[in-house]
Protein backbone atom coordinates (compact mmCIF):
# COMPACT_ATOMS: atom_id res chain seq x y z
CA UNK A 1 0.00 0.00 0.00
CA UNK A 2 1.46 3.40 -0.93
CA UNK A 3 2.22 5.93 1.78
CA UNK A 4 -0.71 8.28 2.41
CA UNK A 5 0.76 11.51 1.09
CA UNK A 6 2.34 12.33 -2.22
CA UNK A 7 3.22 15.97 -2.75
CA UNK A 8 2.53 16.99 -6.34
CA UNK A 9 4.22 20.15 -7.61
CA UNK A 10 2.55 21.81 -10.57
CA UNK A 11 2.80 25.09 -12.45
CA UNK A 12 0.16 27.28 -10.81
CA UNK A 13 0.52 29.84 -13.61
CA UNK A 14 -0.46 27.32 -16.30
CA UNK A 15 -4.19 27.11 -17.05
CA UNK A 16 -3.97 23.50 -18.23
CA UNK A 17 -1.97 22.51 -15.14
CA UNK A 18 -4.40 24.12 -12.68
CA UNK A 19 -7.35 22.60 -14.55
CA UNK A 20 -5.74 19.15 -14.34
CA UNK A 21 -4.98 19.61 -10.64
CA UNK A 22 -8.60 20.61 -9.97
CA UNK A 23 -9.68 17.30 -11.51
CA UNK A 24 -7.12 15.42 -9.40
CA UNK A 25 -8.41 17.15 -6.26
CA UNK A 26 -11.96 15.96 -7.00
CA UNK A 27 -10.83 12.39 -7.69
CA UNK A 28 -8.62 12.25 -4.58
CA UNK A 29 -11.38 11.58 -2.06
CA UNK A 30 -8.99 9.82 0.30
CA UNK A 31 -6.76 12.92 0.30
CA UNK A 32 -3.57 11.10 -0.60
CA UNK A 33 -2.25 13.96 -2.68
CA UNK A 34 -0.86 17.24 -1.45
CA UNK A 35 -1.23 19.57 -4.43
CA UNK A 36 1.22 22.46 -4.34
CA UNK A 37 2.11 25.18 -6.85
CA UNK A 38 5.81 24.84 -7.62
CA UNK A 39 6.66 28.52 -7.24
CA UNK A 40 7.57 29.14 -3.65
CA UNK A 41 7.77 25.43 -2.81
CA UNK A 42 10.76 24.36 -0.78
CA UNK A 43 11.11 20.63 -0.23
CA UNK A 44 14.16 18.50 0.59
CA UNK A 45 15.91 17.31 -2.57
CA UNK A 46 13.78 19.59 -4.74
CA UNK A 47 14.91 20.03 -8.36
CA UNK A 48 15.64 23.50 -9.72
CA UNK A 49 12.79 25.78 -10.79
CA UNK A 50 13.70 25.20 -14.46
CA UNK A 51 13.41 21.43 -13.98
CA UNK A 52 10.14 21.80 -12.05
CA UNK A 53 8.54 23.95 -14.73
CA UNK A 54 9.63 21.50 -17.43
CA UNK A 55 7.46 18.67 -16.08
CA UNK A 56 5.19 17.45 -13.32
CA UNK A 57 7.04 16.40 -10.17
CA UNK A 58 5.97 14.40 -7.14
CA UNK A 59 7.72 13.46 -3.90
CA UNK A 60 6.63 11.00 -1.23
CA UNK A 61 7.10 11.11 2.55
CA UNK A 62 10.38 9.15 2.22
CA UNK A 63 11.86 11.78 -0.10
CA UNK A 64 11.61 9.77 -3.35
CA UNK A 65 11.05 12.00 -6.38
CA UNK A 66 9.27 11.22 -9.66
CA UNK A 67 9.02 13.40 -12.77
CA UNK A 68 7.00 13.42 -15.98
CA UNK A 69 5.33 10.14 -16.91
CA UNK A 70 6.73 8.44 -13.82
CA UNK A 71 5.10 11.11 -11.60
CA UNK A 72 1.83 10.62 -13.47
CA UNK A 73 1.92 6.88 -12.81
CA UNK A 74 2.75 7.42 -9.13
CA UNK A 75 -0.19 9.82 -8.81
CA UNK A 76 -2.44 7.20 -10.40
CA UNK A 77 -1.17 4.62 -7.91
CA UNK A 78 -2.38 6.84 -5.03
CA UNK A 79 -5.84 7.74 -6.39
CA UNK A 80 -8.18 4.72 -6.66
CA UNK A 81 -10.21 5.87 -9.70
CA UNK A 82 -6.93 6.26 -11.60
CA UNK A 83 -5.37 2.90 -10.65
CA UNK A 84 -6.30 1.20 -13.93
CA UNK A 85 -3.65 3.45 -15.53
CA UNK A 86 -1.03 1.76 -13.31
CA UNK A 87 -2.12 -1.64 -14.59
CA UNK A 88 -1.99 -0.39 -18.18
CA UNK A 89 1.50 1.00 -17.55
CA UNK A 90 2.70 -2.56 -16.91
CA UNK A 91 1.84 -3.68 -20.44
CA UNK A 92 4.69 -4.09 -22.90
CA UNK A 93 5.65 -0.78 -24.55
CA UNK A 94 3.22 1.15 -22.34
CA UNK A 95 5.91 3.04 -20.39
CA UNK A 96 7.62 4.50 -23.47
CA UNK A 97 4.22 5.46 -24.91
CA UNK A 98 3.21 7.13 -21.62
CA UNK A 99 6.48 9.08 -21.61
CA UNK A 100 6.03 10.18 -25.22
CA UNK A 101 2.42 11.19 -24.58
CA UNK A 102 3.36 13.03 -21.42
CA UNK A 103 6.16 14.98 -23.13
CA UNK A 104 3.87 15.85 -26.05
CA UNK A 105 1.21 17.27 -23.72
CA UNK A 106 3.77 19.03 -21.47
CA UNK A 107 5.39 20.77 -24.45
CA UNK A 108 2.03 21.90 -25.76
CA UNK A 109 0.16 22.78 -22.58
CA UNK A 110 -0.29 26.45 -23.53
CA UNK A 111 -1.88 25.67 -26.93
CA UNK A 112 -3.98 22.95 -25.25
CA UNK A 113 -5.15 25.54 -22.70
CA UNK A 114 -6.26 27.84 -25.52
CA UNK A 115 -7.91 24.97 -27.39
CA UNK A 116 -9.91 24.02 -24.27
CA UNK A 117 -10.77 27.66 -23.57
CA UNK A 118 -8.94 27.64 -20.24
CA UNK A 119 -7.89 30.96 -18.83
CA UNK A 120 -4.82 31.49 -16.69
CA UNK A 121 -5.85 31.97 -13.09
CA UNK A 122 -4.38 31.89 -9.64
CA UNK A 123 -3.96 28.37 -8.32
CA UNK A 124 -6.98 27.49 -6.24
CA UNK A 125 -6.23 23.87 -5.49
CA UNK A 126 -6.19 22.66 -1.95
CA UNK A 127 -2.95 22.78 0.00
CA UNK A 128 -1.97 20.99 3.17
Amino acid sequence: MPSPTLTVLYDGECAFCTWTVSILARLDRRRRLRLMPLRGASLPGQPTLDELIDSLHAVDAEGRWWAGGDALIEICRRVPPLRPMVWLARLPLARPLIDIGYRLVARNRQPISRLLGLKRRAADSRRR
